[in-house]
């Protein structure tokens, strides 16, 4: 695999510090994103899997992370557990256009999932997807100072 940058990997340890306190939550309600399982890949590896197979940048990473967020803030029922596929968040601002198929197949999943699981992830945005730059900035710049504090 291509080496990582290192604004992927401060994505994935954040994201693994959250599901690490989540997935020991025993949930009430379950959305379409939560599979039975845990996936066998770690988020860093599950990360650079996305970033190589469908050469998404770190933007489209960032972004992914904010409409996680929006999600939740949106919908307090959804919590966010290492079976929630950040793959729908991903292929929005992908530099380049692939079908869901291909999204499916990088992503581990079938075009019936990733179908359904698109639509549900924008109906939980109220298909609202349009992220202010300040927005983005402030977000990466967040990222960059737990980037820091982290090394």
């Amino acid at each position: 695999m291509q080496p990582i940058n290192q604004l992927l990997i401060t994505i994935a340890k954040i994201l693994e510090e959250i599901l690490k306190e989540t997935d020991q939550l025993s949930l009430q309600q379950v959305s379409v994103f939560h599979a039975s399982r845990a996936p066998s890949i770690s988020i860093q590896n599950y990360i650079q899997r996305i970033a190589k197979y469908t050469n998404c940048n770190s933007v489209c990473f960032v972004l992914a992370l904010i409409y996680l967020d929006k999600v939740q803030e949106m919908h307090q029922d959804v919590v966010l557990n290492s079976n929630l596929s950040i793959m729908v968040a991903i292929k929005y601002y992908d530099d380049e256009y692939y079908k869901n198929e291909y999204y499916a197949k990088v992503g581990g999943l079938s075009l019936k999932e990733i179908n359904k699981l698109e639509m549900e992830f924008l109906d939980m945005l109220n298909y609202e997807l349009f992220i202010q730059n300040e927005v983005f900035e402030v977000y990466e710049e967040r990222l960059k100072q737990y980037e820091i504090i982290e090394i």
